[in-house]
């Protein structure tokens, strides 16, 4: 039997509105399972044969629209390396626009860059993305930026030697997107996050932690749609667990544990089940790797844990770590970890055949269009495929060059794969469509149910103020109306607020929720104030309540630091408190903090430091100074400018003595072509400051900007580091 199905009346669940651009909006296309509405496409694919090739690598899949094709990619070396947001044009393959970006902070390792996707808004044709660094950034349709948030500095979020990372998706009003945080208050432990922001201001709406604590780095896209009157997300997490989220209100509906490790390919949705698969050990069994079907609707007042009554049924035959399946009809198609490309009975989860296409298989996916699919593997062959049920067959085969690590992106006549070294553009000149998708349209408004305050989480230099906006949603997160007449409870740290604004030129740094009332109803926001962009923390105010084992007296750092406890704590040392770095938990050894706004820049950092141990093994400390990292790695005898430390890593001769106070001091220089200069001195505590700069760097890609910060490092967690006196203060001329 032919399984070229017939694509009329297909309907879409990848937006709640009408769209005004279509397109290739999102890494799996208008139908969010890798299907294309087109036809005529070509039913082989040679790579001699390309219409263009745009000869920059990347690893996710492009996104197309209005003639245009956004893709995530990588050129350079070294401290040259940049990734960067491309606009092409779908014709020849020329630029018509790029932003380019510098990593910094991350353990990226391998030039492992370009694995997220960007998106298209609907109804703007504004385009989104996440560099790997985590800047998630707003775009015009003609490249000019419109808003910014630095994730790691912001929200604490995680990177990955992997390079594994998510791009935003465009639902409605929102950009929601998938990550892994560690920032303060609730959101302070580690967990795997979605967060949603106002696709127009780049405000926040909502965070969500729907899963337990993660096993893996996360690499799945969620897939949206409209059940039981509620705009729903499904995602699998870091932690094991496929999630069910609120996408209006980021309340977690509900979880299912799937495996031990990482749920990392992103699920499909078929009829009523939810279609996932895995790569790691299962829960019942020794196992690697499932395919499982879960019945939808589970409904409850808290999260709601699923248990195998959830399931519809399961394949215990299939090991995907993160390769998405294609849903075509009521077939899914998978490609699994031994290389194969497997086709399931979507009703019932039996195996119907499988094609062995190469030796392996890791992160690209299938994409299904005009009754053929089309296999990137992760060697670099690019396989066309007729899936027919009882006689599937290779159609072509053909060997792009590089590793493909994405999915195709199929629109007007044209078939994109990106590689390791290129994008690659086959196809013709325009396309046909067997169908058209539908947006699916949302249910009537209902009455009020809650209060929603945007932004939902902010950060304020002291001095600066925020206006929020306060919205009546009903019981599935719809905005009903606007108000304004709000009243404020909660700790405010000494600012002041109005009816809609909150005024911190008086506020003292700290961390609160606020609550918001206004007609019987309800809602919070998140507010933490930090330091002026001069300031000097000696910790001598912060109170020392608890005692360790050994009895010594600590507190915790101040609360609206990002990072702070539980990897560091306050204690007393020499007669001054000072702040320790922790080495009670192993997780913690290596850590990095962030002590003010991302969008500082210009400024001289100074610190003291010290390390406990012996002369065989002690600790590093040091700071982050506008994206560069200044150490003093005492057990290599060096001080180090690093930032990404493949990118940047270069270090002078310096030898510390452990238990002895070392002052450390560092700016960084812009010049008026970009290029940024990093300077460094250190001395031990007490002695005269040094006319000359101890380490020097300039960086031809410099970063404009950063969040000052503190870094610590306990080699096996044996010997505690610690920081005093730390001082902001603006670039001054000289020293």
């Amino acid at each position: 039997m032919s399984m070229r199905i017939a694509l009329f009346g297909l309907a879409c669940v990848a937006s709640t509105v009408m769209a005004d651009v279509e397109g290739w909006l999102r890494w799996r296309g208008p139908l969010q399972s890798g299907v294309s509405l087109e036809i005529g496409l070509p039913g082989a694919i040679d790579a001699s044969e390309a219409r263009w090739t745009f000869d920059r690598r990347g690893r996710g899949a492009p996104v197309i629209a209005e003639g245009r094709v956004l893709v995530m990619a990588y050129e350079g070396a070294g401290p040259d390396l940049q990734e960067s947001l491309v606009c092409l044009d779908e014709r020849d393959g020329s630029i018509i626009w790029e932003h380019a970006f510098s990593d910094f902070l991350s353990d990226v390792i391998y030039d492992r860059y370009a694995i997220s996707s960007p998106s298209i808004d609907p109804e703007t044709g504004n385009v989104y993305c996440m560099t790997t660094p985590g800047l998630l950034c707003g775009f015009s349709r003609d490249g000019d930026l419109l808003w910014q948030v630095a994730c790691v500095e912001a929200l604490g979020r995680f990177t990955y030697p992997n390079g594994r990372t998510l791009g935003p998706l465009v639902d409605g009003d929102l950009v929601i997107f998938h990550t892994m945080t560690s920032s303060w208050g609730s959101l302070g432990p580690a967990r795997d996050r979605f967060y949603a922001y106002d696709k127009h201001t780049g405000e926040q709406v909502w965070s969500s932690t729907p899963g337990g604590p993660p096993k893996d780095s996360p690499y799945s896209y969620p897939v949206f749609e409209w059940r039981g009157g509620e705009r729903l997300l499904y995602a699998g997490t870091a932690g094991g667990n496929v999630v069910c989220v609120n996408a209006m209100t980021g309340e977690p509906v509900w979880r299912f544990q799937m495996s031990f490790g990482g749920v990392c390919a992103s699920p499909v949705l078929h009829g009523d089940t939810l279609i996932a698969v895995h790569g790691k050990e299962n829960l019942d069994a020794s196992h690697l790797g499932r395919l499982v079907a879960l019945n939808l609707g589970a409904q409850g007042e808290k999260q709601v844990v699923l248990d195998r009554a959830a399931e519809a049924w399961r394949n215990d035959d299939l090991v995907s770590f993160s390769s998405s399946p294609v849903l075509v009809g009521n077939r899914v198609y998978t490609t699994i970890f031994k290389g194969e490309l497997v086709a399931n009975d979507a009703d019932t989860g039996r195996t119907l055949w499988s094609l062995k296409l190469a030796s392996d298989q890791i992160h690209a996916s299938p994409a299904y269009a005009d009754g053929r699919l089309y296999v990137p593997m992760n060697d670099g062959s690019f396989h066309v495929v007729d899936p027919d049920d009882d006689a599937p067959r290779v159609l072509s085969t053909t060997q792009l060059d590089g590793n493909c690590l994405g999915a195709p992106s199929i629109w007007n006549g044209k078939i994109y794969v990106h590689t390791t070294e290129r994008l690659y553009c086959f196809g013709n000149d325009e396309g046909e469509w067997a169908g058209q998708a539908v947006a699916e349209i949302a249910p009537p408004v209902g009455a009020p149910a809650s209060l929603r305050i945007v932004p939902s989480d902010v950060l304020l230099t002291q001095g600066e103020s925020v206006t929020f906006r306060a919205f009546r949603v009903d019981a599935a997160g719809q905005v009903v109306d606007e108000v304004t007449d709000v009243e404020w409870s909660g700790d405010l740290h000494g600012a002041t607020v109005g009816a809609m604004r909150l005024d911190a030129a008086d506020a003292t740094p700290g961390a609160s929720v606020l609550k918001a009332t206004s007609g019987g109803l309800s809602g919070e926001t998140r507010v933490r104030v930090v330091y002026p962009r001069a300031f000097t923390e000696d910790f001598e105010s912060i109170p020392l309540p608890m005692k360790a084992e050994d009895g010594t007296p600590w507190g915790r750092p101040p609360g609206h630091w990002i990072g702070g406890f539980p990897k560091w704590d306050v204690r007393e040392v020499d007669g001054s408190k000072v702040l320790a770095k922790t080495i009670e938990d192993p997780l913690f050894q290596r850590t990095m903090g962030f002590l003010g706004d991302p969008s500082w820049s210009d400024y001289t950092m100074t610190m003291d430091v010290m390390s406990d141990g012996n002369r065989r093994l002690m600790s590093t400390a040091g700071m982050v100074n506008q994206r560069y990292l200044i150490l003093l790695k005492a057990n290599h005898r060096e001080l180090e400018i690093s930032s990404n430390e493949e990118r940047i890593k270069h270090a002078v001769p310096f030898r510390m003595t452990p238990g002895t106070w070392y002052t450390l001091k560092s700016r960084v220089d812009l010049d008026e072509s970009g290029a940024a200069t990093v300077r460094a001195r250190v001395w031990e505590r007490g002695t005269p400051e040094p006319d000359e700069w101890t380490i020097e760097f300039t960086h031809a890609h410099g970063h404009r900007h950063g969040a000052p910060g503190i870094y610590g490092f306990a080699l096996q967690s044996r010997f505690r580091s610690y920081i005093d006196n730390i001082r902001v203060e603006p670039n001054g001329g000289g020293r």
